[in-house]
C-alpha cells in the first residue's frame, strides 16, 4: 500500500471524524436552543398565568383577560410543538377549557363603599396591576403586541389603577371617621366621589357611586341633626342663665 493512499485513507478519516464531530455538536446546539425556548416559554406561561390568577377578577375587564389567554394558548402550543409530553398536552387542554368558559361579572358588594375589605388587599392589587403594566410592555418590546394594543390596554390598566386608589382612599375615610367623626371626613368622600364619576365611562361604577352617595346622605342628616341638637342646647344654656340672672 502506497504512502499516497494511506495518507488519504487517514484524511478521509480525518474528515469522516470531523463531519462526526459536526453532526454531533450542531445536535447538542438543536438541543440546548431547544431546552433554553422551552425555558423561556414556561417562564412567560408563569408570569401570564401569575397575573390572570392573581388580578383581582372585580376589576379584571373582558379586553385584559383575552390578552393574557391568547399569551397563554400561544405559549403552550409553542411548548407542545417543541416537547409533545403528555404533560405538556394536558396543560394545553386546561388552559383552553379554562379560557372557553367566560366568567360572569362580578356585581359590587352591596352596602359596601369599597370592593376592597382591607388596605392589604387593595395594597395587593395595586401591585399586581403595575405586573400587568410591564408585562404589558414586555411583550410590545418582543413584538408580540402590536403598538395600538398595548396603548390601549396601558391607558385601561391606569384606569383601573386610579380606581383602586380611589378605593384606598376610601379605606382611609372610613378610618378617620370611625377616629374622628363624620364632620372632618365627609368632604373626603365627597372628593372620592366626584374622582370616580370622571372614572365612570361605561356606568361599570354606578353601585359604588350609589354606596358612597348614599353613605355621604346619612353623614350630612347626622351632622345637621348634631348641629342641630348642639344649637338647643345653647339656647337652653341661655334661657337658663336668664331666669337665674346669670
Amino acid at each position: 500500500m502506497s504512502p499516497t493512499y494511506i495518507a488519504v485513507i487517514i484524511l478521509c478519516g480525518v474528515a469522516l471524524m470531523s463531519c462526526i464531530a459536526f453532526i454531533i455538536q450542531d445536535i447538542e446546539n438543536k438541543k440546548r436552543e431547544r431546552n433554553l425556548r422551552l425555558i423561556s416559554l414556561k417562564s412567560g406561561i408563569r408570569r401570564a398565568t401569575h397575573l390572570l390568577d392573581a388580578f383581582p377578577p372585580i376589576l379584571l375587564t373582558t379586553d385584559i383577560r383575552a390578552l393574557l389567554c391568547k399569551y397563554l394558548e400561544a405559549r403552550w402550543n409553542a411548548v407542545v410543538e417543541l416537547d409533545p409530553s403528555d404533560s405538556n398536552k394536558q396543560q394545553r387542554s386546561a388552559l383552553q377549557a379554562q379560557t372557553a368558559i367566560l366568567p360572569e361579572p362580578i356585581p359590587h358588594p352591596v352596602g359596601s363603599m369599597s370592593i376592597f375589605n382591607s388596605h392589604t388587599e387593595a395594597a395587593r392589587a395595586m401591585g399586581i396591576i403595575k405586573e400587568l403594566a410591564q408585562f404589558i410592555i414586555d411583550i410590545k418590546n418582543k413584538g408580540d403586541l402590536n403598538s395600538d394594543s398595548a396603548d390601549n390596554l396601558t391607558k385601561a390598566a391606569k384606569r383601573i389603577y386610579a380606581r383602586v386608589e380611589v378605593d384606598l382612599d376610601l379605606l382611609n375615610a372610613l378610618e378617620t371617621e370611625k377616629s374622628r367623626g363624620p364632620e372632618v371626613v365627609i368632604h373626603h368622600y365627597r372628593s372620592c366621589f366626584s374622582k370616580l364619576q370622571n372614572l365612570n365611562n361605561h356606568q361599570t361604577l354606578d353601585r359604588q357611586l350609589y354606596e358612597i352617595r348614599t353613605h355621604v346622605t346619612q353623614l350630612a342628616e347626622k351632622i345637621d341633626a348634631a348641629a342641630e341638637e348642639k344649637a338647643k342646647e345653647k339656647e337652653l344654656e341661655k334661657d337658663s342663665g336668664k331666669k337665674f340672672n346669670f
